[in-house]
């Protein structure tokens, strides 16, 4: 088989609903097979009803999957070990891909044979109207995480070896992922830890040496809600991605000295960005500043949650 699509969700039927529709008008070879994972994390909304409407009608090769516990990772992994495919492709629930997408990730890995990973393109599709400070490009451009972008360019080339493109759009060979192991159960969605178990999952690819090829062919829309288009979303989203690369050991530092657990200049860098944020009278400049400051205040805040764990109880 030559690909398994893999998709976990909770409680976005409206968006699956669109997902299927989408992965339906998928233009592909004659020949080509694959299969469709969709694994329903405890949804509490009608999911179940969407998945079942779609096995009726019979046009994808779907397996509807049932994972009750809350967590995405434990999602990913009980596809993980029902997918069939040569190749595996890891995708969002709320994602809009175009109609060669998937024909683009199987025509790659069959012209590169040497290579066990592969990273599309991601634009972002705002389901609302864009506020004037949310900035996609120049000075003030939000993080890629907030805006939903993975955009590389048009050509074909290999990602640096910093780049870790995360899990909305990315594919392994599945003799690599199984050599990868599995996801950390403990952390992303439905745990405490709600972000960075596809940057885990796919670092650890990179560092054992893995690579990925950036194929912007397998272009897909990632569906951003009104919710998402706010500053206070904006400012937790900084707060949290850095907590959980800090707790992930995503971003860490070793070896520098600390104070109550936390290296000593992230409270350096804290008092400094909070008074520029303080007294920074531009409307766009203090944005900026602020998620500047929200960043070291999350990784502080990682620090700290790692020292606490690591102190016996009384």
């Amino acid at each position: 088989m030559d690909a398994s699509v893999i998709v976990a969700t909770r409680n976005r039927s409206r968006f699956v609903s669109a997902l299927l529709d989408a992965l339906a008008a998928q233009v592909l070879h004659a020949g080509t097979s694959w299969e469709l994972l969709v694994v329903d994390n405890g949804s509490t909304d009608d999911t179940a009803h969407v998945l079942a409407q779609e096995l009726d009608r019979g046009r994808l090769p779907l397996l509807a999957l049932h994972e009750p516990t809350p967590g995405k990772s434990r999602a990913l992994n009980l596809a993980m070990a029902r997918a069939r495919g040569d190749l595996w492709v890891f995708t969002d629930d709320d994602v809009l891909p175009d109609r060669g997408w998937l024909g683009a990730y199987i025509s790659a890995a069959g012209r590169h044979p040497n290579i066990d990973g592969f990273a599309g393109r991601v634009l972002p599709k705002w389901l609302g109207d864009l506020p004037g400070w949310l900035h996609t490009e120049g000075p003030f451009a939000m993080p890629r995480g907030i805006t939903n972008t993975r955009d590389f360019g048009l050509d074909e080339h290999r990602l640096p070896r910093e780049v870790i493109p995360g899990g909305v759009n990315t594919a392994l060979r599945a003799a690599a992922a199984r050599r990868n192991g599995a996801f950390r159960e403990d952390v992303g969605p439905g745990t405490s830890i709600p972000y960075a178990e596809d940057t885990d999952f796919m670092g650890r690819y990179t560092q054992r040496g893995g690579g990925f090829w950036y194929v912007p062919q397998a272009l897909l829309h990632h569906c951003n809600i009104p919710e998402r288009m706010t500053k206070p979303y904006v400012m937790r989203w900084a707060f949290q991605a850095a907590r959980c690369q800090v707790l992930t050991a995503t971003l860490r530092a070793d070896g520098v000295a600390r104070s109550a657990g936390v290296p000593n200049y992230l409270w350096r860098q804290a008092i400094e960005r909070g008074l520029a944020w303080l007294f920074e009278p531009r409307p766009m400049h203090r944005l900026m500043l602020g998620l500047r400051l929200n960043t070291t205040l999350g990784q502080i805040r990682g620090y700290r949650e790692l020292k606490n764990a690591r102190e016996p109880g009384p």
